[in-house]
């Protein structure tokens, strides 16, 4: 039996992905919560196999969740389920570390082939999804010139202090967003500058802009 957690904040949605799900074999909904706080909190107490998340939440989104779940490498996989077609969003959840993500325009069948795919180890991405990715151009020279941007790899923690820096918050304050030490978010912003090449936080705000990284 694969069980099944749903993150959604909108009740009626929640409720009706429910349902659908508890009509699919040998899948069962063992739960719903409203954002990625209490995802991680029933993750703590109960075994699941597979969180269907939301990508926009409150209070932590779907993207942040799956970046917690990396870090206490907890033994489910995250399948997101969403309406963004947008290649930086894709981007940045494969960046993340998300198994599967799927559009809520898809279908029953698609929906339980998502998930019996990512529990059962594999990654699964609709098919919108895969032709998003596949539309962007190559990006790999610019004008004839190699595009350094294409060689920077940042991890998920850098992405992710280095939205909220974009965001123009200070390095305690980012501490006390994603609950680590002030001096630990200093070490991402300077490891952060060093890959891209920035000397400033105004510097870091064109590195994501040109990108594709949003506020």
């Amino acid at each position: 039996m694969i069980r099944v957690l749903i993150a959604d904040d909108h009740v009626i949605v929640a409720e009706s992905l429910g349902i659908l799900i508890d009509t699919i074999d040998n899948i069962t909904t063992v739960g719903m919560v409203k954002n990625g706080w209490e995802v991680l909190s029933f993750l703590e107490k109960n075994e699941v196999d597979v969180v269907l998340t939301d990508l926009h939440m409150p209070l932590m989104n779907g993207i942040e969740t799956t970046i917690r779940v990396r870090e206490k490498q907890l033994n489910t996989q995250i399948l997101l389920l969403t309406m963004s077609e947008e290649v930086a969003v894709i981007k940045e959840a494969l960046v993340a570390g998300v198994d599967g993500y799927i559009m809520k325009s898809a279908e029953r069948k698609e929906l339980e082939r998502a998930i019996r795919t990512v529990a059962s180890g594999q990654k699964y991405f609709s098919e919108a999804v895969v032709m998003r990715l596949a539309q962007v151009p190559n990006l790999n020279t610019t004008n004839g010139k190699d595009n350094p941007s294409e060689h920077v790899s940042l991890t998920p923690r850098e992405i992710e202090v280095m939205r909220l820096i974009i965001q123009d918050m200070s390095n305690n304050e980012i501490a006390a967003k994603i609950f680590i030490n002030p001096t630990t978010v200093e070490t991402h912003r300077r490891n952060l500058m060093k890959k891209i090449g920035a000397n400033s936080a105004i510097g870091i705000m064109r590195w994501a802009i040109k990108n594709g990284f949003e506020k």
